[in-house]
C-alpha cells in the first residue's frame, strides 16, 4: 500500500479511516507490520482490517499518530489501559509518554460547594472539575421529603403518619448538582421537611 492510499480499520467495532502513511508513522510498530501483511493476527474482512482491541482507546492512538502529541480530555483516567494498548501496537514513543510518572498518578478532583441559607431552607450547589466525581456524589446523596399519609388510630388518639420519599438531586450540567433541605414550600410546590443523607 502506498502512503497516500486510504485504509479502513475496524477496531473493536469502531470504524476508522485514515491514510496508510499515518498508520506507518513508526516503522518498527505493529501497525506498520499489519499494513505490510507481516502480522497474521490482523485479518482483512469486507475491505476493512479487523483489530480485536478497544476502539474507544484507539481513537487516542490514531490522534497521536496524526499529531505526534498526546492530547487527552481533562477527566481522562484510563492511562494504564491506554498504555497497555500502546504496548500492544508497539508504539514506543507513546509508551514513553505514558510512562511519565505524573500522567499515571490519579488527578485530584476539585469540588466546590456553594451553600445558601434562607429562613428554614438550605440550598446546596456542588461544582466539580471531573464529571465522574459529580456522578459518584449524585449516587451517594439522597434527599428525602416528608409526605403526610393517612393518620392511624391508637388507643390514645389518631397519630399523623409521615413517609419519607427519596428525591434525586438535580443535575443542571455534567459538572454540577443541586439539592435543598429544610422546611417550607419548594420550587415543586411541595410543602414539608427535606432531609439529605450523604
Amino acid at each position: 500500500m502506498s502512503g497516500q492510499e486510504l485504509v479502513t480499520l475496524n477496531v473493536g467495532g469502531k470504524i476508522f479511516t485514515t491514510r496508510c502513511s499515518t498508520i506507518k508513522q513508526f516503522p518498527a510498530s505493529r501497525l506498520t507490520r499489519m499494513l505490510d501483511g507481516r502480522d497474521q493476527e490482523f485479518k482483512m474482512v469486507g475491505g476493512q482490517i479487523f483489530v480485536d482491541r478497544d476502539g474507544a482507546l484507539f481513537s487516542f492512538i490514531l490522534d497521536f499518530l496524526r499529531t505526534q502529541q498526546l492530547l487527552l480530555p481533562t477527566d481522562f483516567s484510563d492511562y494504564l489501559r491506554l498504555q497497555r494498548e500502546a504496548l500492544f501496537y508497539e508504539l514506543d514513543p507513546l509508551v514513553d509518554l505514558l510512562n511519565q510518572e505524573h500522567l499515571l498518578q490519579p488527578k485530584p478532583a476539585l469540588v466546590e460547594v456553594h451553600f445558601l441559607s434562607r429562613n428554614t431552607q438550605a440550598f446546596f450547589r456542588v461544582f466539580g472539575s471531573c464529571s465522574k466525581t459529580i456522578e459518584m456524589l449524585t449516587g451517594r446523596i439522597t434527599v428525602f421529603t416528608e409526605q403526610p399519609s393517612a393518620p392511624t388510630w391508637s388507643r390514645s388518639s389518631f397519630l399523623p403518619q409521615t413517609t419519607l420519599l427519596p428525591l434525586p438531586p438535580q443535575r443542571p450540567s455534567y459538572h454540577d448538582l443541586v439539592f435543598q433541605c429544610g422546611s417550607g414550600s419548594t420550587t415543586d410546590n411541595q410543602t414539608g421537611l427535606r432531609y439529605f443523607v450523604l
